[in-house]
Protein backbone atom coordinates (compact mmCIF):
# COMPACT_ATOMS: atom_id res chain seq x y z
CA UNK A 1 0.00 0.00 0.00
CA UNK A 2 1.19 3.37 -1.18
CA UNK A 3 1.56 6.54 1.59
CA UNK A 4 -1.10 8.04 -0.73
CA UNK A 5 -3.84 4.93 -0.85
CA UNK A 6 -2.89 4.91 3.02
CA UNK A 7 -3.59 8.31 3.52
CA UNK A 8 -7.16 8.50 1.72
CA UNK A 9 -8.30 5.45 4.09
CA UNK A 10 -7.40 7.22 7.14
CA UNK A 11 -9.11 10.27 5.60
CA UNK A 12 -12.65 8.10 4.65
CA UNK A 13 -12.30 6.29 7.59
CA UNK A 14 -12.31 9.45 9.70
CA UNK A 15 -15.15 11.20 7.78
CA UNK A 16 -17.26 8.22 8.23
CA UNK A 17 -16.85 8.15 11.99
CA UNK A 18 -17.37 11.91 11.81
CA UNK A 19 -20.78 11.70 9.84
CA UNK A 20 -21.88 8.50 12.63
CA UNK A 21 -20.72 11.05 15.81
CA UNK A 22 -23.65 14.24 13.81
CA UNK A 23 -26.50 12.09 13.05
CA UNK A 24 -26.02 9.82 17.04
CA UNK A 25 -25.91 13.53 18.24
CA UNK A 26 -28.70 15.11 16.44
CA UNK A 27 -30.71 12.08 17.04
CA UNK A 28 -30.43 12.72 21.09
CA UNK A 29 -31.08 16.27 20.53
CA UNK A 30 -33.96 15.92 18.75
CA UNK A 31 -35.13 13.02 21.37
CA UNK A 32 -35.08 15.74 24.38
CA UNK A 33 -36.78 18.38 22.01
CA UNK A 34 -39.71 20.03 23.72
CA UNK A 35 -43.09 19.00 21.79
CA UNK A 36 -45.76 21.53 21.18
CA UNK A 37 -47.89 22.14 24.29
CA UNK A 38 -51.49 22.60 24.14
CA UNK A 39 -52.95 26.30 25.06
CA UNK A 40 -53.91 26.19 28.77
CA UNK A 41 -52.38 22.04 29.97
CA UNK A 42 -49.24 21.73 31.79
CA UNK A 43 -47.09 18.78 30.53
CA UNK A 44 -43.84 17.32 31.65
CA UNK A 45 -40.62 17.29 29.42
CA UNK A 46 -37.54 16.19 29.46
CA UNK A 47 -34.94 19.51 28.57
CA UNK A 48 -31.24 19.09 28.34
CA UNK A 49 -29.87 20.50 31.73
CA UNK A 50 -26.79 22.92 31.96
CA UNK A 51 -24.46 19.83 32.01
CA UNK A 52 -25.73 18.07 29.14
CA UNK A 53 -27.82 15.18 31.21
CA UNK A 54 -32.32 15.16 30.65
CA UNK A 55 -33.73 17.02 33.06
CA UNK A 56 -37.89 17.20 34.08
CA UNK A 57 -39.45 20.20 33.78
CA UNK A 58 -43.15 20.97 33.88
CA UNK A 59 -44.72 23.59 31.57
CA UNK A 60 -47.98 25.51 31.13
CA UNK A 61 -48.49 27.44 28.25
CA UNK A 62 -50.38 30.47 28.85
CA UNK A 63 -50.13 32.44 25.45
CA UNK A 64 -52.78 33.50 23.38
CA UNK A 65 -52.37 35.35 20.32
CA UNK A 66 -54.18 38.58 19.73
CA UNK A 67 -55.85 37.75 16.68
CA UNK A 68 -57.51 34.19 18.09
CA UNK A 69 -58.57 36.08 21.12
CA UNK A 70 -60.28 38.85 18.74
CA UNK A 71 -61.97 36.27 17.43
CA UNK A 72 -63.07 34.67 20.27
CA UNK A 73 -64.23 37.83 22.11
CA UNK A 74 -66.04 39.46 18.84
CA UNK A 75 -67.93 36.35 16.66
CA UNK A 76 -69.08 38.40 13.68
CA UNK A 77 -72.85 39.41 14.52
CA UNK A 78 -75.55 38.29 12.83
CA UNK A 79 -76.88 39.52 9.54
CA UNK A 80 -80.24 39.93 10.35
CA UNK A 81 -82.25 40.61 13.49
CA UNK A 82 -85.75 40.07 13.94
CA UNK A 83 -87.43 42.48 15.67
CA UNK A 84 -88.01 42.69 19.66
CA UNK A 85 -90.85 40.16 20.80
CA UNK A 86 -93.59 42.33 22.66
CA UNK A 87 -93.83 39.42 24.85
CA UNK A 88 -90.04 39.39 25.62
CA UNK A 89 -90.07 43.34 26.04
CA UNK A 90 -93.02 42.98 28.83
CA UNK A 91 -91.16 39.77 30.32
CA UNK A 92 -87.89 42.48 30.24
CA UNK A 93 -90.13 45.49 31.86
CA UNK A 94 -91.43 43.23 34.81
CA UNK A 95 -87.74 41.72 35.14
CA UNK A 96 -86.48 45.86 35.89
CA UNK A 97 -89.50 46.89 37.75
CA UNK A 98 -88.90 43.25 40.30
CA UNK A 99 -85.40 44.33 40.18
CA UNK A 100 -85.81 48.37 41.22
CA UNK A 101 -88.69 46.86 44.19
CA UNK A 102 -85.25 44.13 45.67
CA UNK A 103 -87.49 41.28 44.60
CA UNK A 104 -84.00 39.95 42.67
CA UNK A 105 -85.66 36.25 42.50
CA UNK A 106 -89.31 37.90 40.83
CA UNK A 107 -86.44 39.55 38.36
CA UNK A 108 -84.20 36.66 37.69
CA UNK A 109 -87.64 34.67 36.76
CA UNK A 110 -88.65 37.41 34.66
CA UNK A 111 -85.44 37.69 32.62
CA UNK A 112 -84.96 33.71 32.11
CA UNK A 113 -88.75 33.79 30.67
CA UNK A 114 -88.00 37.10 28.52
CA UNK A 115 -85.07 35.00 26.54
CA UNK A 116 -87.36 31.90 26.33
CA UNK A 117 -89.94 34.18 24.86
CA UNK A 118 -86.58 36.00 22.56
CA UNK A 119 -83.34 34.90 23.18
CA UNK A 120 -82.22 37.21 20.59
CA UNK A 121 -83.35 40.59 22.59
CA UNK A 122 -80.06 42.38 23.17
CA UNK A 123 -81.59 44.81 25.99
CA UNK A 124 -82.80 41.91 27.79
CA UNK A 125 -79.40 40.06 27.42
CA UNK A 126 -77.59 43.12 28.66
CA UNK A 127 -79.83 44.18 31.76
CA UNK A 128 -80.10 40.22 32.58
CA UNK A 129 -75.89 40.34 33.19
CA UNK A 130 -75.38 43.46 34.82
CA UNK A 131 -78.08 42.29 37.70
CA UNK A 132 -76.01 38.87 37.84
CA UNK A 133 -72.82 40.39 37.93
CA UNK A 134 -74.11 42.67 40.64
CA UNK A 135 -74.89 39.37 42.22
CA UNK A 136 -70.46 38.47 41.98
CA UNK A 137 -72.08 36.00 39.14
CA UNK A 138 -69.71 36.09 36.75
CA UNK A 139 -69.60 32.78 34.91
CA UNK A 140 -73.29 32.92 34.20
CA UNK A 141 -73.58 37.12 33.32
CA UNK A 142 -70.65 35.99 30.76
CA UNK A 143 -72.56 34.12 28.16
CA UNK A 144 -75.49 37.04 28.62
CA UNK A 145 -73.29 40.12 27.87
CA UNK A 146 -71.04 38.30 25.09
CA UNK A 147 -73.90 37.68 23.02
CA UNK A 148 -75.28 41.56 24.00
CA UNK A 149 -71.87 42.04 21.98
CA UNK A 150 -72.87 39.85 19.27
CA UNK A 151 -76.39 41.54 18.68
CA UNK A 152 -75.18 44.93 19.10
CA UNK A 153 -71.88 45.30 18.36
CA UNK A 154 -71.97 49.26 18.09
CA UNK A 155 -73.14 49.92 21.04
CA UNK A 156 -69.99 51.41 23.31
CA UNK A 157 -71.90 50.99 26.74
CA UNK A 158 -72.06 47.30 25.61
CA UNK A 159 -68.38 46.97 25.47
CA UNK A 160 -68.01 48.60 28.71
CA UNK A 161 -70.20 46.73 30.41
CA UNK A 162 -68.05 43.40 29.09
CA UNK A 163 -64.99 45.47 30.50
CA UNK A 164 -65.99 45.70 33.85
CA UNK A 165 -66.90 41.69 33.42
CA UNK A 166 -63.69 40.72 32.33
CA UNK A 167 -61.87 42.58 34.61
CA UNK A 168 -64.09 41.58 37.50
CA UNK A 169 -62.91 37.99 36.18
CA UNK A 170 -59.95 38.59 35.94
CA UNK A 171 -59.75 38.39 31.95
CA UNK A 172 -57.11 42.01 31.80
CA UNK A 173 -56.43 41.26 27.58
CA UNK A 174 -60.08 40.58 27.13
CA UNK A 175 -61.26 43.64 29.06
CA UNK A 176 -58.01 45.74 27.61
CA UNK A 177 -60.20 45.28 24.25
CA UNK A 178 -63.36 45.88 25.10
CA UNK A 179 -62.09 49.33 27.16
CA UNK A 180 -60.60 50.24 23.23
CA UNK A 181 -63.86 48.99 21.17
CA UNK A 182 -66.13 50.97 22.84
CA UNK A 183 -63.58 54.18 23.26
CA UNK A 184 -63.53 53.83 19.57
CA UNK A 185 -67.40 53.43 18.74
CA UNK A 186 -67.88 56.45 20.86
CA UNK A 187 -64.64 58.80 20.69
CA UNK A 188 -63.96 61.96 23.08
CA UNK A 189 -67.60 60.59 25.20
CA UNK A 190 -66.38 60.66 28.87
CA UNK A 191 -66.52 57.16 31.00
CA UNK A 192 -66.97 57.07 34.21
CA UNK A 193 -66.99 54.17 37.24
CA UNK A 194 -69.82 54.24 39.48
CA UNK A 195 -69.90 53.30 42.89
CA UNK A 196 -70.75 49.57 42.43
CA UNK A 197 -67.27 50.05 39.76
CA UNK A 198 -69.11 49.61 36.66
CA UNK A 199 -67.75 51.23 33.81
CA UNK A 200 -70.15 54.01 32.16
CA UNK A 201 -70.88 56.65 29.24
CA UNK A 202 -71.78 59.65 31.07
CA UNK A 203 -75.27 59.95 30.63
CA UNK A 204 -76.21 56.62 30.96
CA UNK A 205 -78.36 54.87 33.27
CA UNK A 206 -77.32 51.21 34.19
CA UNK A 207 -79.87 49.96 36.67
CA UNK A 208 -83.33 50.65 37.19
Amino acid sequence: MTKRSGALLVLSIGLALGIAIFVLFRTRQESLAPESVPLGQTVKQQLPGPDGKPVTWTITKKEVEREALREMVLPQPEAEQTPSNDSARASLGKALESWKHGDIAAALDEFEAALAVDPDDPEVRTQYGRLLMLMTDYERALPQLERAAQLEPNDAQTWLDLQTLYERSVLLERAGYARKKAESLAPGARIGQDENGFYFLEGNSLFP
